[in-house]
Order: structure tokens, then C-alpha cells, then sequence
């Protein structure tokens, strides 16, 4: 298999996990296939507020913020086995 299409075929076999896992309504997390989209935080308008071992966790983590009103709305992004916890800019 080439590399496009393995990383491609990675990437969505991910994302049907992650979904699978969190449920099809969980639409506040995703999981990116790319490094570079991953580290441009902020140049997309959102800033990284932590990083968790588990999905798990960082949803958790989102779910607080929400609550206290430290942030109205969160992601929990997958990047190099970590989960970051992402929230506007």
C-alpha cells in the first residue's frame, strides 16, 4: 500500500473508532490524521488548554470547562497518542 493511501486509510479508521467509541452524537470531538494541522493551534482560531492520555479524560476536562463557564464550546483533538483539549481562541 502506498503511504497516501495508508495514512489516508489510518486516518478514517480513527475517526470510525473515535465515533464508535464516543457515540455518532458526540459531536464535540474529532481526531486529526495530520502533525501539521494539529500544531497550527490557533491559526484555525482554537488554542490548546490541555492534554490527556484518554478521550476519556479530555472530554471530562472539556465538559468542566463548559460547566464553570470557563469556555462555551470544546474539541478533544488526537494527536501523537495524546488527546488535547482544545478551546476558542
Amino acid at each position: 500500500m502506498h503511504k497516501p493511501t495508508r495514512t489516508a486509510a489510518t486516518a478514517a479508521m480513527g475517526v470510525a473508532m473515535a465515533l464508535v467509541l464516543t457515540g455518532a452524537g458526540a459531536a464535540v470531538t474529532f481526531a486529526t490524521a495530520s502533525a501539521a494541522a494539529a500544531s497550527e493551534v490557533g491559526a484555525q482560531g482554537w488554542d490548546v488548554a490541555g492534554s490527556y492520555g484518554t478521550q476519556q479524560e479530555c472530554v471530562a476536562a472539556g465538559e468542566a470547562g463548559v460547566s464553570d463557564g470557563s469556555w462555551a464550546q470544546y474539541r478533544c483533538a488526537l494527536f501523537e497518542a495524546r488527546w488535547d483539549l482544545m478551546i476558542p481562541a
